[in-house]
């Protein structure tokens, strides 16, 4: 009840609600910054710390000043201007040393040698505030209610500094200012309840309450500008950090080329989704993208131009994909776009045939015509998977599928794919022990005069029987050695196997060997002729090394460079598949070649369709006209035979003349009369 009487009944009550706001203020704003203190290390910590000091020691002061000149006594008063700017010093310097106290690791010391600093710091500049009050009385002090001041600014500072180490709620702040205004308003009118004046006889002039109101208005706005610099400074740094942090989590979570979500967010969202599916979340569609025939465009254009084409197919995925949903890129040129709520396997291929549509469309790029595609693989949750892993997987089976179908398309999963990938990783392993253990045999297929009709030489054909699965066609295994990067070490050992048989053969039947476009990019080719050459006295002038025209497509001056070092060995070039590649006529102009093989898809329709006759019939012509040899293969009926003879062609094969056999068979085969066999 005293302390009560002492507010409403010895105070000036505007004095009072100025102090109360001031302190509240300043209570707020010093709770923030004593959290910022405790929580932050290094150089930062030294400028929380100072800052926190400067600004609740001016809060803290102020509301002692200004309370204090709302105390009302009759007798006159004057002020020590030496003990209140002391005081001032006092409150800032041992609420300083207060935070050092309250940074510690120890939560004990922390809170209680913090705390209790803090406290006697408040209360030191009060009591140092009061006998810079000089009135001319008779001053008394009960000093029960200055230690009971003490009590209060100590328990509920350490209260306070032990919340804020919590700081496990976003409360925690506003309550310990709260207890900080406790304690700053708690010492101050306990220790005002035990002080009390009489004045003496002769005195009665009291305190000027027009100057006091001034100095108190202008102490109050110098606080306000201390507290109001410490929040100022408070809020641009957390918004600054704000901004650093969201940077650094964008930069996180997304590519740093194309701003696409990285593989990290991908991954977090997609395990996000699939967790939900259990708990009654919404099916949805992954798409898994993959470019096609990007790195030929980085190898003839430049990363740099390969860099921008990558930001041009991100807009263009997000063209695609659906408001909401999520593009990622995953890889090099790999993306992958999660479709959220999507469970119609029908509205998932849409997107998916948007995607390849607007990805195949050309793009111009500093002056170059840029024409790319993009195989997408289509798995669908939780029909396909609802484990992310399986999911990503079954998708990826898919895209398989559209890569190895022709590309340009895409793929929705299918248990059947799964089959087609378990067999294509069998025959990788099978192969990669074939190839170690030289499991492969060569078979010949004889060519024949056209004229004559006699064997004037054989093509070298490649067969591998797979323990697992039996008799492997090579469109099948040899695109796979050429992914796992087994086909050159397998034509190398075909050429000189080869050359080893025909060095037997009569002299006059030359010997032709396939070259996959892998090893015609290899600059040791032309080593590797001449060494099967030497190792098996074949003469140079009867190997002959079929290509094709879509081996020239990737590097054609390579590839350039390599032909003309084997034809100046003495090796013939023939240019096989002739018809279905492309540029066919640069290629006859450009490169060494002495043979045209017309491809048996012409062949075979011979000849009845009036097209594929007239592509023959112009071939033979060109053959003729550039002194070039002409072979057609695939020929399996007596009339293909007979319009190919009519138009000149110099040599055939097929099964009509001869299927490949071993080169036991060929060698006795060629010490006869050559005979047409029964197709």
């Amino acid at each position: 009840m005293r302390i009560i009487g002492c507010i409403l009944y010895e105070h000036n009550l505007w004095f009072v609600l100025m102090a109360a706001l001031m302190c509240i203020a300043g209570s707020m704003v010093s709770a923030t910054l004593f959290r910022k203190t405790i929580t932050d290390k290094g150089e930062a910590w030294i400028h929380w710390c100072f800052l926190s000091a400067v600004t609740a020691g001016a809060a803290t002061w102020a509301t002692h000043f200004i309370a204090m000149l709302g105390y009302q006594t009759s007798a006159p008063v004057t002020l020590d201007g030496v003990l209140t700017v002391i005081s001032a010093l006092m409150a800032a310097g041992g609420i300083g040393i207060g935070l050092v106290l309250a940074s510690s690791t120890s939560p004990r010391i922390a809170s209680l040698a913090g705390g209790s600093t803090i406290g006697l710091a408040i209360g030191a500049m009060h009591y140092t505030g009061m006998f810079a009050y000089r009135v001319d009385g008779i001053v008394h002090w009960d000093w029960r209610y200055v230690m009971g001041s003490f009590a209060i600014a100590m328990g509920c500072s350490i209260a306070a500094i032990h919340l804020l180490r919590k700081n496990d709620t976003p409360y925690r702040t506003w309550q310990a200012g709260g207890l900080l205004c406790l304690a700053i308003v708690g010492l101050h009118f306990s220790g005002m309840a035990g002080f009390s004046v009489t004045a003496m006889a002769g005195y009665s002039q009291g305190a000027d309450s027009e100057a006091f109101a001034a100095m108190a208005a202008a102490i109050g706005m110098v606080a306000l500008l201390i507290v109001g610099t410490g929040i100022s400074t408070y809020l641009v740094e957390r918004r600054t950090t704000t901004e650093s942090e969201n940077r650094i989590a964008h930069i996180a979570m997304h590519d740093a080329l194309t701003n696409l979500a990285n593989r990290h967010q991908f991954t977090e969202a997609l395990r996000n989704e699939c967790n939900t599916l259990g708990d009654g979340g919404t099916p949805f569609a992954l798409l898994m993208v993959d470019l096609d025939r990007f790195k030929p465009i980085n190898d003839t254009l430049g990363h740099p131009i390969g860099d921008l084409v990558l930001q041009r197919i991100a807009n263009r995925l997000r063209l695609a994909a659906r408001d909401g949903d999520i593009v990622a890129r995953i890889g090099g040129d790999e993306f992958a776009i999660i479709a959220f709520g999507l469970g119609d396997p029908d509205a998932a291929t849409t997107v998916a045939e948007r995607v390849v549509e607007i990805l195949s469309r050309p793009m111009i790029i500093e002056g170059n015509v840029v024409e790319i595609s993009g195989s997408v693989g289509v798995g669908m949750a939780p029909d396909h998977g609802s484990d992310p892993d399986a999911l990503v997987q079954h998708a990826d089976i898919a895209l398989y599928s559209a890569k190895h179908g022709g590309k340009q398309t895409y793929r929705l999963f299918e248990p059947r794919l799964m089959e087609a990938i378990q067999r294509r990783r069998s025959l990788e392993a099978s192969l990669r022990r074939a190839s170690m253990r030289n499991e492969f045999r060569i078979v010949y297929q004889p060519v024949f005069s056209s004229a004559q009709g006699e064997i004037t030489g054989a093509e070298a054909l490649l067969r591998w029987t797979c323990p697992q699965h039996g008799e492997i066609s090579p469109t099948e295994f040899i695109p796979i050695a050429e992914e796992l990067g087994l086909v050159s070490r397998i034509g190398s050992d075909v050429l000189r196997r080869a050359c080893k048989d025909a060095a037997g053969w009569p002299e006059h039947i030359d010997l032709a060997v396939n070259v996959s476009p892998v090893q015609l990019l290899d600059p040791r080719l032309p080593q590797t002729v001449s060494q099967a050459l030497a190792d098996s006295g074949l003469a140079p002038e009867r190997l002959e090394l079929e290509i094709t025209e879509t081996a020239l497509l990737n590097n054609d001056e390579a590839a350039l460079r390599t032909l003309t070092h084997i034809r100046d060995q003495g090796v013939r070039i023939s240019l096989d598949d002739f018809g279905t590649g492309y540029s066919s006529l640069s290629y006859l102009h450009r490169f060494p070649i002495s043979r045209i093989k017309i491809d048996k898809s012409f062949v075979q329709k011979l000849p009845d369709d009036v097209g594929s006759a007239s592509i023959v019939r112009a071939i033979a012509q060109l053959g003729s006209s550039l002194s070039m040899k002409i072979t057609a293969e695939g020929i399996e009926t007596d009339s293909q035979l007979s319009f190919i003879q009519e138009q000149g062609c110099d040599e055939v094969q097929g099964f009509l003349t001869g299927r490949p056999i071993a080169a036991a068979d060929f060698l006795q085969l060629t010490g006869g009369p050559v005979q047409p066999v029964d197709a």
